[in-house]
C-alpha cells in the first residue's frame, strides 16, 4: 500500500516536471550546484582538518610567529631564529625556512623553480628521508659555509633523469 502510493506520487511529480521545462532546468540546476559547492567544501575540510599530516607527531610541530604592530608575520630574523634554538629547553628539534624561486641555469634552457632555504634539523624535524646523499650538517648551517642543496624526488627525476651520480656534483 505504502509503495502504491510512493510509485503514484513519483509519476506525478515527474510528470510535472516535464510539463515545465523552465522550472526542471532551474530545480536540477540548483541541487547540482548544491552538491557540487558541498562536495567541494567537504574535500576541503577532509584534506586540512581530518587527514592527518604526513609527518611523525604532527601534533607535536608547532610554528613560532613574531607579532609586531604591522601584523602577524610567521618568520623571524637569523638571530631571532638561533636565540629560540638555543633557548629552548622543551623543544626536541627547532628548524627554520625560508620559501622563494631560483633560477636553474643548467638544463637547455633557463628556469624558475620554487625554493626552500632551510636549517639543518629541518628534515629531521619532518621525519624526511633521503633517498641519494644526505640531509644538511650543523656545519653548513652557518652563514659563511658555502651554497649546499637537496633535490627533491620530481626534480630530481625530470631534470636530472633520476642519475645516483648527481650526489655531490655542481649544478
Amino acid at each position: 500500500m505504502l509503495i502504491d502510493s510512493l510509485l503514484k506520487d513519483l509519476k506525478h511529480a515527474f510528470r510535472m516536471l516535464r510539463q515545465s521545462p523552465g522550472f526542471t532546468f532551474a530545480a536540477v540546476a540548483a541541487l547540482a550546484l548544491g552538491i557540487g559547492a558541498n562536495t567541494a567544501i567537504f574535500s576541503v575540510v577532509n584534506a586540512v582538518l581530518f587527514r592527518p599530516l604526513p609527518y611523525p607527531e604532527p601534533e607535536r610541530i608547532m610554528l613560532f610567529e613574531a607579532v609586531a604592530p604591522q601584523g602577524k608575520n610567521n618568520g623571524g630574523s637569523p638571530a631571532k631564529f638561533e636565540f629560540w634554538r638555543q633557548q629552548t629547553a622543551t623543544l626536541q628539534d627547532v628548524a627554520a625556512y625560508n620559501t622563494s624561486f631560483m633560477n636553474y641555469t643548467g638544463g637547455a634552457m633557463p628556469e624558475q623553480l620554487k625554493s626552500a632555504q632551510v636549517s639543518a634539523d629541518f628534515f629531521k624535524l619532518f621525519g624526511a628521508r633521503m633517498l641519494q646523499g644526505r640531509a644538511f650538517t650543523a656545519e653548513e648551517d652557518l652563514p659563511a659555509a658555502g651554497k649546499f642543496v637537496v633535490l627533491s624526488k620530481p626534480i630530481w627525476q625530470q631534470r636530472f633523469n633520476s642519475n645516483p651520480s648527481i650526489v655531490g656534483k655542481s649544478i
